[in-house]
């Protein structure tokens, strides 16, 4: 059995069940896998089945015309006409195309720092928030960077709950940033 691919910008897709040990029939290469992708998976295509193979490997949206996330979800990718983007393009593409996403309330957001795409880490909850406030990074995102304010996050952000948290970490400084999402 192949050892499954992993992933520099969910690098715990695994543990987190967006990618679990299940027999899958894989849409796209048309074989029989023991690894099943769970997530999100953006196609006009019905009932696509998906291995992590050929997520890695960006056969999947190419094939399906797909994304795992939404390229306009990732922080600094908007940019006017002529302007250069605050992400690096390759990366954002690896993020859209080649990379399982996270499920959120609304539609999920993927932050940036040193001008690429974060890790997605894990879902985070209030009690979670004072060992990771001394990272000035996250601090910003808790008191203003979120869209809610900074005491209702520290009071009721939860992992699971109608105000949900999700956790990144920059690769290149080891900065965390906060996504938040509410039902």
């Amino acid at each position: 059995m192949d050892s499954p691919p992993t992933f520099r910008f969910s690098p715990n897709a695994y543990a987190l069940g967006f990618i679990v040990a299940e027999p899958v029939h894989c849409s796209c290469c048309d074989r029989d896998r023991d690894w099943r992708y769970r997530g999100s998976f953006y196609t006009a295509t019905p009932d696509v089945r998906l291995c992590p193979w050929c997520i890695a490997d960006g056969s999947a949206a190419t094939r399906f015309d797909g994304e795992f996330s939404d390229r306009s979800g990732i922080d600094g990718f908007r940019v006017e006409p002529g302007g250069t983007p605050a992400v690096d393009p390759d990366a954002a593409e690896e993020v859209a195309t080649r990379t399982p996403s996270y499920p959120s309330w609304q539609q999920e957001q993927w932050r940036v720092h040193c001008g690429l795409p974060c890790a997605f880490i894990g879902f985070a909850g209030a009690d979670d928030l004072p060992l990771l406030l001394p990272d000035p990074v996250l601090a910003d995102d808790v008191d203003g960077g979120t869209g809610f304010p900074g005491e209702v996050l520290r009071a009721h952000l939860s992992r699971e709950g109608d105000l949900s948290g999700y956790l990144f970490r920059c690769l290149t400084c080891g900065a965390h940033r906060l996504h938040v999402d509410a039902s």
